[in-house]
């Protein structure tokens, strides 16, 4: 059985465009414009918001720095017992 051309071309042409549907598009890239419009949008985003990051950390430093001696002191303790374990241990 011989088919005419013009059904190869359909086959060829109907198996191209499934193909390319099944591919991913790929990532969206930045130009520069559009890079430097970012930026200048984070920088005055940034900005804006420092005061209020400042003054909600000075809030809590205090809780966060009464935490970080409580976890080191913790952690020191831990390694003085050890060491007096290894030292007891060798006697």
């Amino acid at each position: 059985m011989i088919c005419a051309p013009w059904k190869y071309l359909i086959f060829v042409s109907l198996s191209c465009l499934v193909l390319a549907a099944c591919t991913e598009e790929p990532p969206p890239t930045l130009g520069p414009k559009d890079i430097k419009i970012v930026d200048s949008l984070y920088q005055e985003q940034v900005l804006l918001l420092k005061p209020e990051m400042d003054s909600i950390c000075d809030l809590r430093q205090d809780s966060i720095l009464r935490r970080a001696v409580d976890s080191m002191l913790t952690q020191r303790e831990e390694e003085i017992k050890k060491q007096l374990e290894r030292i007891r241990n060798q006697q």
